[in-house]
């Protein structure tokens, strides 16, 4: 235990050192934001313990030295780039200050705002666009090599974010003091490499020590081309991961049509020979159309022992998926006039024409399978997991688990990943309901993540 703790805090330490240029930036970014001339002659301080950490990291919101029963307001944002647009995330809750002219977001539920109850991380967990910026917009932080930088912001009196300095060149009220936490997705101790070995791109995250660590592979979805964050986070937990780009990438094909089960064959080879990974066989982490592509790689990869599905599909959709040159599973179809289209895009999960035969035989596989099943999906019907679990025999049931998740939608993420709602989804070209409200998705969020890393460690020693 005292390792582990001692391997922590030399993280935090390497973190620190690296996140003072980024620091020296967000105060200049403060700086333009909150001139200061702009604070009140006392001085409250906002205090987040620890002021740098992991994404996935819980810390510590206080606020100190203001008059008894005081009401302020506490707001967050972010700057974010999504498809070349710089949009602001922001959050807010109003609160009442206690005898000691203290708020504490561990102890205290807000009066207002983006959240309820008592929320340590409610700021972050609720960020969402501000009033005038695009709404459908998703949060991914690509660039694992920087900080994901959360300003956070005191007021006096009870004001939304309209009203702050965030939305105004000359607001009134005035900050009455502001600071920053970097959230980072990798520990600075974690070695970041671009691979390129025969067809196979993407990145391998590799923790300290000289290992062999266990293994992960890592997959999203439609999005196509290299998505690092949650690799990233894997590996600052211990896992040597490849985060691994299926198409949509370099020279990778430029779309799912051209995808081929060879391809994931021949990462499961080069990755679970590879010096850095423990030997006895590898585990997957993926997550919609990835999570159908990993179960099909399990099934053909012994290698694969454990199988980490977020809310993919158990049958193939839309794209005949071809091995070896030919046709190997048949794809299940879409009706678009199944689908329920709403003002915020379309739902898709009761329009897909599918059979029991469609579904993926995984109870032929040796691996262990942790299903993470949003019950508000707006492109997955939750009964689907239900429906091959059933399918497997008696004796292979155990390989199988479920958990569901009330009022969360399609887009798991690691913890405080503020909620995306609806967007594009790239796949289908059209915008869809990806489902979910802000609480219940957090909640499941935190739940599903240390499930997941529980999981990993158990099937992966």
């Amino acid at each position: 235990m005292k390792g582990s703790s001692a391997a922590r805090l030399r993280q935090l330490q390497l973190m620190l050192q690296k996140c003072s240029q980024s620091q020296k930036h967000a105060s200049q970014s403060q700086q333009r934001f909150f001139p200061a001339k702009s604070f009140s002659t006392y001085q409250p301080v906002i205090k987040v313990t620890p002021k740098v950490s992991l994404f996935d990291q819980e810390v510590l919101i206080t606020v100190h030295g203001l008059t008894r029963k005081a009401k302020v307001t506490l707001q967050a944002w972010i700057q974010h780039e999504w498809r070349r647009e710089k949009v602001v995330f922001a959050s807010y809750g109003h609160f009442v200050a206690s005898e000691q002219g203290e708020v504490d977001l561990s102890k205290d539920s807000p009066v207002g705002g983006t959240f309820t109850g008592i929320e340590p991380m409610g700021l972050l967990w609720s960020l969402a666009p501000l009033p005038g910026h695009p709404t459908d917009i998703r949060l991914v932080w690509k660039d694992v090599t920087k900080p994901c930088d959360v300003h956070i912001a005191l007021f006096p009196g009870h004001i939304t974010p309209s009203d702050s300095t965030v939305c105004s060149e000359d607001p009134d009220p005035r900050p009455m003091c502001v600071t920053t936490a970097s959230r980072w997705m990798k520990a600075a101790d974690v070695s970041r490499v671009e691979i390129k070995e025969g067809r196979l791109r993407g990145m391998l995250f590799l923790p300290p020590g000289e290992g062999p660590h266990p293994g992960v592979i890592d997959v999203f979805g439609s999005a196509g081309g290299l998505m690092e964050s949650r690799a990233a986070l894997l590996a600052s937990h211990g896992f040597a991961v490849l985060s691994l780009a299926f198409f949509n990438f370099q020279d990778l094909p430029k779309t799912l049509e051209d995808v081929q089960l060879d391809y994931f064959e021949e990462a499961v080879e080069w990755f679970s020979s590879h010096p850095a990974v423990r030997e006895g066989g590898i585990g997957t982490v993926s997550v919609s159309f990835g999570a159908t592509f990993a179960m099909l790689t399990a099934m053909q990869c012994p290698q694969v022992k454990a199988v980490v599905q977020i809310n993919g599909p158990p049958f193939l959709i839309m794209r005949d998926l071809q091995r070896k040159g030919q046709v190997f599973v048949k794809s299940v179809q879409l009706d678009l006039n199944l689908a329920t289209n709403t003002k915020e895009g379309y739902i898709t999960k009761d329009a897909l024409l599918y059979s029991p035969s469609d579904l993926l035989p995984m109870w032929k596989s040796s691996a262990h399978m942790l299903c993470l099943v949003s019950d508000d999906d707006g492109l997955n019907n939750p009964q689907w997991i239900e429906e091959l679990r059933t399918m497997y025999p008696e004796d292979r049931r155990h390989l199988i688990e479920v958990v569901h998740y009330p009022g969360a939608g399609h887009l798991l993420e690691p913890p405080y990943t503020p909620h995306c709602r609806a967007c594009m989804n790239p796949a289908e070209g059209k915008h869809c309901v990806w489902g979910g409200n802000p609480k219940q998705h957090s909640e499941a969020q935190r739940d599903s993540w240390q499930r997941l890393l529980a999981f990993l460690h158990d099937k992966l020693r």
